[in-house]
């Protein structure tokens, strides 16, 4: 049963890593394009990159976006490469690193049949895909993030939880709901689903609200009517697909940034990025505790979302 059991990890690790590589080299393709197009952050990179000399020590800040410039700035000296390249290739690395973390995280290679048409979906959807290829910089900031969640207690943990914030602010609200959930954990009450959804109702409210007022990570909401409907019904799959996500770590984070989100676009904030994040999120929480009927439910309810966004985004550059 032992040797049974190896082979069956060995299978997976196997096709993780061949499905990282291949999905990393998709968003190493997507960053050219996105170069081609000049969309999204990657023109205004190369462009800071290509205009600028190289920064003095005296000017160095734990400001997020300084940190990631030093860091390019020296990657792009030692490698001796294009911008554009380096960029692309840190796309690829962090891509491949969240989609191998998550493809290891599968429990058997029998469960394996059952998981791969969500998680062909969850990884091609423009919102998350664009996480990679796009915001490089958070998508660093991310990856760091997940490892220390996953991967690492105590110090350890901590303190790539400050190396993740002081990259990317976008993850500091991340990180007060991995605390936040061992908080509500710690309070008896008499509802393992209303209360916490209620909790993370408000807290979600707060942080939206935080950032409007304090300009921090501030930007306008941009999306139309139709697509932040398409989000509410998302949120609704996700939060009812199982309530039992609720009591789970990956669950719990994931309903808090869709709800943070939707909060958002009340006040006029938008976390768009969090949309990608709350994906991957609950996907863990499939992989981890999702039973065969949860992930059919999911599967079922998140095609239409699949198919509509990616027709928009295709319809869009077309």
């Amino acid at each position: 049963m032992n040797t049974i059991s190896i082979k069956k990890d060995t299978f997976i690790i196997f096709l993780a890593l061949l499905g990282s590589i291949a999905y990393g080299f998709f968003v190493f393709a997507a960053v050219q394009r996105l170069f081609f197009l000049d969309s999204g952050d990657i023109g205004s990179y190369v462009l800071y990159f290509n205009t600028m000399g190289r920064p003095a020590y005296n000017d160095l800040t734990f400001h997020g976006d300084t940190i990631f410039r030093y860091g390019v700035y020296h990657l792009r000296e030692y490698f001796n490469v294009e911008i554009i390249t380096l960029l692309s290739s840190l796309a690829f690395l962090t891509s491949s690193i969240i989609f191998y973390i998550l493809s290891v995280s599968i429990r058997s290679s029998k469960y394996f049949i059952y998981i791969l048409p969500p998680f062909l979906m969850v990884f091609l959807t423009p919102q998350v895909t664009n996480l990679f290829a796009s915001g490089i910089r958070s998508s660093i900031a991310f990856s760091l993030l997940m490892i220390a969640i996953i991967y690492f207690k105590g110090v350890t943990k901590y303190i790539l939880f400050v190396l993740s914030s002081l990259i990317h602010l976008s993850m500091v609200p991340i990180i007060s709901l991995f605390i936040l959930f061992h908080m509500v954990n710690r309070i008896k009450t008499g509802s393992t689903f209303i209360v916490p959804l209620f909790v993370l109702l408000l807290y979600s409210f707060f942080v939206a609200l935080f950032s409007n007022v304090y300009k921090v990570n501030l930007t306008p909401v941009g999306q139309s009517i139709s697509f932040n409907f398409l989000i509410l019904l998302l949120g609704i799959l996700i939060i009812f697909t199982n309530k039992k996500a609720i009591q789970n770590i990956y669950g719990f984070i994931s309903i808090a940034l869709i709800l943070i989100y939707l909060c958002g676009v009340i006040i006029d904030v938008s976390f768009f990025r969090y949309i990608g994040y709350s994906i991957i999120f609950y996907f863990l929480f499939l992989i981890e505790k999702g039973k065969r009927n949860t992930i059919q439910v999911f599967t079922l309810g998140y095609l239409p979302f699949f198919l509509l966004t990616s027709y928009f985004t295709i319809t869009n550059v077309v």
